[in-house]
């Protein structure tokens, strides 16, 4: 290109030359000077040009660099803002979960201080039987921390998936063999420490929700609470306000209580399941044997389960009991399920044994299944706790 112009100026030099000279303007020799003139002058105009033209397209640039790294700039810090504020999260979450820990720890001195505490007011009494224990082989395994978390399956049907776990308090004597309620609720009752073995227990539910959040299993565990339990007004506010901070773990932990606990509930058990309820936790009741149960109540108190004895529901559908406020026979028994739905409750089939049994509860539309046939307990492995054990013995 710059040759094709370099030609163009030259021809219009010497068509320049050939004119003054053919139109005696011009001596021949001051003729071609004069074209060697204009072709410089030209030559030097185009070169103006192209430099003005170059500079204006590189000043264009420069701007347009300028922007750019201005646009990048202010990416940047607004990245470097994000990754501030995330880090401040993390501390804030990092503090507040050792807060939590501490709490944990103390609520748990708490705990061992009070089972010491009744020691020289409760006279140990021999074993009711021969499979009992004693109420000292309870203190112990309290004050040691030897109480043991087990985990039963509850499974959504018919598709038989696991979607909750219930939890089991088992105690461990000195030499380690497993004792099972039957063995050691007597004792416990009579020395006054079956609010410490719900408590416990409790720890142990907050403890295995925390560590399978962790790990991002999302799974519900049903923790079993007294109504001792929910009227201790010594320790339920101090356990109340460890939930408060463990509210995050609310869609994970069920507290279960039974039928005739929730139905006998004083003012002071209502108002701190009120409370509980507030923070995002839910409730569920077992050991149901009226069947005919005020939805509308269980609704209101935040009870969002219910289980029956599978053997227990199907008898009461045969002899046309009243269900749920509804007169026995005025309801399908596929639509026993809806009932229970429309008030915010899950219908929960428990101790299923047989293939038999399921059969028949398939027909009443359950929605999850709880029993032998699906899994018996079973001990959480201990590798599951220890991080959450070590983290508290390092931040008391």
């Amino acid at each position: 290109m710059d040759i094709l112009i370099v030609l163009t100026y030259a021809m219009v030099a010497i068509v320049s030359a050939i004119g003054f000279e053919y139109f005696g303007l011009m001596t021949a020799n001051f003729a071609w000077l004069m074209g060697a003139i204009v072709f410089l002058v030209a030559s030097q105009a185009h070169a103006a040009a192209t430099r003005m033209q170059e500079r204006s397209s590189l000043e264009e640039e420069i701007v347009k660099l300028k922007a750019s790294n201005l646009a990048l700039a202010e990416e940047f810090a607004e990245a470097q803002n994000r990754l501030d504020e995330i880090a401040d999260e993390l501390r804030t979450e990092a503090v507040q979960r050792d807060n939590a820990l501490v709490q944990e720890v103390k609520l748990l001195e708490d705990l061992v201080r009070r089972i010491g505490d009744e020691e020289d007011i409760i006279e140990a009494e021999p074993a009711a039987s021969a499979h009992a224990v004693d109420i000292e082989t309870v203190r112990s395994a309290l004050q040691g921390n030897r109480v043991d978390l087990y985990l039963q399956p509850v499974v959504s049907l018919p598709q038989r998936r696991v979607y909750f776990y219930e939890s089991f308090t088992r105690l461990r004597d000195a030499n380690g063999r497993t004792l099972t309620p039957g063995e050691f609720i007597d004792a416990a009752e009579r020395a006054g420490l079956m609010t410490e073995v719900d408590n416990l227990l409790l720890f142990r539910c907050v403890q295995i929700v925390r560590r399978l959040t962790q790990q991002d299993r999302r799974v519900g565990i049903f923790c079993n609470i007294s109504l001792n339990s929910l009227r201790d007004e010594t320790f339920f506010p101090t356990f109340l306000d460890f939930m408060r901070q463990n509210s995050d773990l609310a869609s994970s932990l069920i507290f279960e209580v039974p039928q005739r606990s929730f139905v006998e509930r004083d003012a002071t058990a209502a108002r701190n399941m009120a409370r509980m309820v507030d923070f995002g936790f839910r409730f569920s009741i077992d050991q149901v044997r009226d069947v005919n149960m005020d939805l509308d109540e269980m609704q209101r108190a935040g009870v969002r389960f219910v289980k029956i004895a599978g053997d227990r529901l199907l008898d009461a559908l045969d002899g046309g009991e009243p269900i749920g406020g509804v007169e026995g026979g005025a309801i399908a028994a596929e639509d026993i399920a809806a009932l229970f739905a429309r008030y915010g409750v899950d219908l929960i089939a428990e101790k299923v044994e047989e293939e038999s049994t399921i059969v028949e509860i398939l027909e009443l539309d359950v929605a999850y299944g709880q029993g032998h046939l699906f899994g018996s307990p079973r001990p959480v492995k201990d590798e599951i706790l220890d991080t959450a054990v070590d983290s508290q013995r390092v931040t008391a």
